[in-house]
C-alpha cells in the first residue's frame, strides 16, 4: 500500500513539474531575454526583470536536477516521474503555443 501511494505522488509530481514547471521556465526564459532594444522606451522595466527570470530557471532547472538525481536508483519510480512529466511538459507546450 505504501509503494502504491509513493507511485501516486511521484505521478502527480511528474504532472506538476510537467505542466507548471515547464510554464514557469518559459516564464523565465522570456523575462532572462526580453525581446527590447536599448533605445526602447520600456527597456529599463524589462531589464529589470532579467534577474528574476535567471532565478526561476535555476529553480526549475535544480527541481529537475535533484529529481533526477533521487530516482535514477529505482527504474520504476523514475518512470513513474518521467512519463508524467512528459506528458505534462507536451500539455504546457500545446497551451503555451498552440492555444495562446
Amino acid at each position: 500500500m505504501n509503494n502504491v501511494i509513493k507511485k501516486i505522488c511521484l505521478v502527480i509530481l511528474g504532472l506538476l513539474q510537467g505542466t507548471l514547471g515547464s510554464y514557469l521556465a518559459l516564464l523565465g526564459w522570456a523575462f532572462a531575454f526580453p525581446e527590447t532594444s536599448p533605445g526602447a522606451k520600456d527597456y529599463v522595466e524589462d531589464m529589470s526583470f532579467v534577474p528574476l527570470g535567471y532565478f526561476i530557471m535555476f529553480a526549475w532547472l535544480a527541481i529537475m536536477i535533484t529529481a533526477m538525481i533521487l530516482l535514477r536508483k529505482n527504474k520504476a519510480n523514475f518512470l513513474s516521474f518521467i512519463l508524467p512529466w512528459f506528458m505534462g511538459l507536451v500539455a504546457c507546450l500545446v497551451a503555451v503555443f498552440v492555444i495562446l
